[in-house]
């Protein structure tokens, strides 16, 4: 630019220095009008020509025939999503795309084959019908490699355009694919954490720059639970699977996975089964997990003491029903005793006890007839009858599970309040996310809930659940699935819920299998105890380094003191 500046000056003192000699009288003021005149059309080119080079042609949005087009996901530019220590799950990567306008593609039928040998995926059929339209603007394909890019660069061929843009990418796979969700061609949210916090991750800070977001989800954890959930599937033939990890002193996911899932990196491959979230979605009755609820209801009250014991030698009539234990305990029962066996007749006579107006409110309380709030758009409503619809029967069978389908996520969130102090907080998937909690039982009632727990899994249902010196408590569930408004006796949901350390509660796991069946390892049988416990094991040893929860051996007798809770029945006569 210096270079042309000096060489107009000289310009301008050489037609001085002709007027001059020529005696004509010219003013100075229209020489160097015309000189700015000149100087003002020179930068006009530079900018268009630096425009077309550089940056092909994208200022003004429009190609070399002054068709508009903009790439939206240029546009919408979006924020990293992250896990708690930073690792990237979902990010923008730079893209190049080709289109071409076939107003001005001559041979037609020899473009097509030139292109069909550079994009393998795509047809000559189909290019050549796209090439064959009387648009301007036509899309040949959309995210290009760089091996693509200089093939077809080396052809030149006229009539073909680069658009460059931003594409997602998900460098975790399928790992996270029902919290992180997906985005559009458009670059907008559809699914997920990318659907809930749309407009966050539009966002710009002061610098311009997208804001990132950081989930409460943690990699290693994730990839823990999704391997052993998919091993238990494997194992026993299960039609999917869930897994659901939680830190139960702030309500944060840690790890939440639904199976079968899918890899949002290639959306267009995935069954609508792979996108179904059956961890939030997902409405099921679950069974005998539910008796820890009805359990911490009624010892709340104060309606029922742990010192109480009750007789479930004999079934329950209910209407045309009767209901009985599963490889059940004859005599009497303590109330740890009922939770320990999982014994619906010693929680049917519990439930009476409270009464279906009791019954029906603590449930409410306990936010099992509510949507969750969680941060994600995919949540399940709770399936359940009004009070008013409460008969003797509902009340019965609800205290062990049936006739109420709630999300696996419900049960989990609950089974947190039950052993960190009776606090139920707002599950969230955001790190410092700070949740608001509510209380719904006493710290005293909460406190016996974790000593019933550990001895389920100490003496009772959950031995296969039991990690030495990581001191797990739990509980047990299976339901048969209603099909066809009956009950399978082959088709059941089975289920484990664990807490652990049970002296010092910092996490709880919640495993679930859909269909599960039974094998020579089980013996015949499919229930939690025998097909979720086992993996509820194998993740909390693998995760105790990951979260920093060494095993407690040398003073193990001490904590199994601390935790022991009176269990034998009293001298009863019958």
């Amino acid at each position: 630019m210096n270079e042309v500046i000096a060489y107009l000056k000289r310009f301008v003192d050489n037609i001085k220095f002709s007027f001059i000699v020529r005696d004509h009288k010219v003013s100075l003021g229209r020489i160097y009008f015309t000189l700015l005149f000149f100087l003002a059309c020179y930068a006009i080119i530079s900018v268009r020509l630096f425009d077309l080079t550089v940056f092909k042609g994208l200022f003004d949005g429009k190609d070399d025939f002054g068709d508009t087009y903009t790439d939206k996901s240029l546009v919408n530019h979006r924020g990293d999503i992250l896990d708690r220590n930073g690792e990237v799950i979902a990010l923008d990567l730079t893209t190049t795309s080709i289109y071409a306008n076939p107003r001005v593609i001559h041979d037609k039928e020899e473009v097509s084959q030139k292109l069909a040998k550079i994009f393998t995926d795509l047809k000559y059929k189909e290019i050549l019908q796209k090439l064959s339209s009387d648009k301007s603007f036509v899309w040949i394909k959309r995210n290009i490699s760089p091996k693509e890019e200089l093939m077809l660069n080396n052809e030149g061929i006229p009539g073909l355009y680069f658009l460059f843009g931003k594409r997602r990418a998900y460098p975790q796979g399928a790992l996270f694919a029902h919290v992180v969700g997906y985005v559009g061609l458009d670059g907008d949210g559809l699914l997920g954490a990318e659907k809930s916090f749309d407009k966050v991750l539009k966002t710009k800070d002061e610098h311009g720059k997208p804001k990132n977001l950081y989930l409460s989800l943690e990699t290693r954890s994730q990839g823990i639970v999704r391997d052993e959930v998919m091993r238990s599937m494997r194992e026993y033939d299960a039609k999917g699977g869930v897994g659901i990890l939680q830190d139960v002193t702030n309500g944060e996911i840690i790890a939440l996975v639904s199976l079968p899932d899918y890899d949002p990196n290639n959306i267009a491959s995935a069954k609508d089964e792979q996108l179904f979230n059956k961890a939030t979605l997902g409405s099921y009755e679950v069974g005998s997990t539910f008796k820890l609820f009805t359990m911490a209801s009624a010892l709340d009250s104060g309606i029922v003491k742990v010192s109480d014991v009750y007789d479930v030698d004999t079934p329950i009539k209910s209407g045309r029903f009767s209901i009985t234990d599963f490889r059940g305990k004859k005599g009497w029962l303590s109330v740890p005793e009922i939770i320990m066996h999982s014994s619906n007749i010693g929680i049917a006579q519990i439930a009476m006890e409270v009464g279906k107006d009791k019954q029906f409110k603590s449930m409410k309380s306990f936010g099992l007839f509510s949507e969750l709030g969680i941060e994600l758009p995919e949540r399940s409503k709770p399936l359940f009858k009004e009070l008013s619809k409460w008969s003797e029967s509902t009340l019965i069978t609800s205290s062990y599970g049936y006739g109420v389908s709630v999300s696996p996520l419900h049960v989990a969130n609950l089974g947190s309040a039950m052993v960190n102090g009776g606090r139920l907080y707002n599950p969230t998937i955001l790190k410092n996310s700070h949740s608001q909690y509510t209380q719904i039982i006493k710290e005293e009632t909460s406190d016996y809930m974790r000593k019933i727990m550990r001895l389920v899994v100490k003496h009772g249902s959950g031995k296969k659940a039991d990690v030495e010196g990581l001191f797990v408590g739990g509980k047990s569930g299976t339901a048969n699935k209603s099909v066809n408004g009956s009950y399978s006796g082959n088709l059941r949901i089975s289920s484990f819920l664990a807490e652990f350390p049970s002296n010092s509660p910092k996490y709880l796991l919640y495993i679930m299998l859909d269909e599960p069946k039974a094998n020579k390892t089980t013996f015949g049988y499919a229930t939690g105890g025998w097909v979720a416990a086992p993996a509820v094991s194998r993740i909390i040893k693998r995760l105790s380094p990951v979260l920093n929860i060494a095993p407690q051996l040398a003073n193990k007798e001490t904590i199994e003191q601390s935790l022991f809770l009176e269990y034998n029945p009293r001298s009863v006569s019958s």
